[in-house]
């Protein structure tokens, strides 16, 4: 394999990883979120204001949103108003759902005469929404199997090339032709990644992680081609 092929692959596998790991760090607050939610629906139902309901899930752990839970917390505790410190809270998750439910919580906490069931309707359409995402993913698995069966068969054509056709030309048209597809291999795997990731999860940021491992699968068969 062209040593070059090699370390650019490597250097992409090493740089996609880190795009992704700040991306997944920022989908844990997402994840975590509906339990964060849930600890504050319990909390109301055993009577609670919701100021309160907020200040004793901070007693939780919840990964990521931890660190921005116990803010909005602390600021509550210094006087800042409530509806001020869901709004800063808001801003720093910088998610659309997230958004969303701070949104609908703080025109309850606002105009609501039942807190209680107010909290226990945008509990409900969390866990509609969670079942919704769990169906599409469950309906998409067969077409991410089919996406990756496709890239493994373009490389089992790039194998019967390699080993059939090239090796018919002269000996400098060889060189240059291996070089080629091997570009060709790593630059189908990197958009072959944010494809599937677009399809079966709706976002190219997805895709990285699909993208990093159709790198590293691309890299494993140059290396033994």
């Amino acid at each position: 394999m062209n040593h070059i092929v090699f370390v650019l692959g490597i250097s992409l596998v090493i740089f996609i990883s880190f795009i992704y790991y700040r991306f997944a760090k920022k989908m844990e607050i997402v994840k975590s979120f509906p339990r964060f939610f849930q600890e504050i629906y319990n909390n109301t139902s055993s009577g609670m204001s919701l100021i309160e309901a907020i200040r004793k899930s901070k007693e939780g752990c919840y990964g990521s949103l931890t660190p921005l839970i116990k803010n909005m917390c602390l600021q509550i505790e210094w006087g800042v108003p409530f509806v001020l410190a869901l709004k800063n809270f808001r801003k720093k998750a910088n998610n659309d759902f997230i958004e969303k439910i701070v949104t609908l919580t703080e025109k309850s906490s606002e105009f609501s005469p039942d807190i209680s069931k107010s909290m226990k309707d945008i509990y409900d359409y969390i866990n509609l929404t969670k079942e919704f995402e769990r169906e599409r993913r469950t309906e998409l698995f067969p077409q991410l199997i089919s996406l990756y069966f496709v890239f493994f068969v373009f490389l089992g054509i790039i194998f019967v090339i390699f080993n059939f056709f090239i090796p018919s030309v002269g000996a400098i048209e060889a060189l240059e032709y291996k070089i080629v597809f091997q570009h060709l291999i790593i630059i189908e795997s990197i958009f072959s990644g944010l494809v599937i990731g677009k399809i079966t999860e709706g976002s190219y940021i997805t895709g990285l992680k699909h993208t990093i491992i159709l790198v590293f699968i691309s890299l494993i068969f140059l290396f033994i081609l």
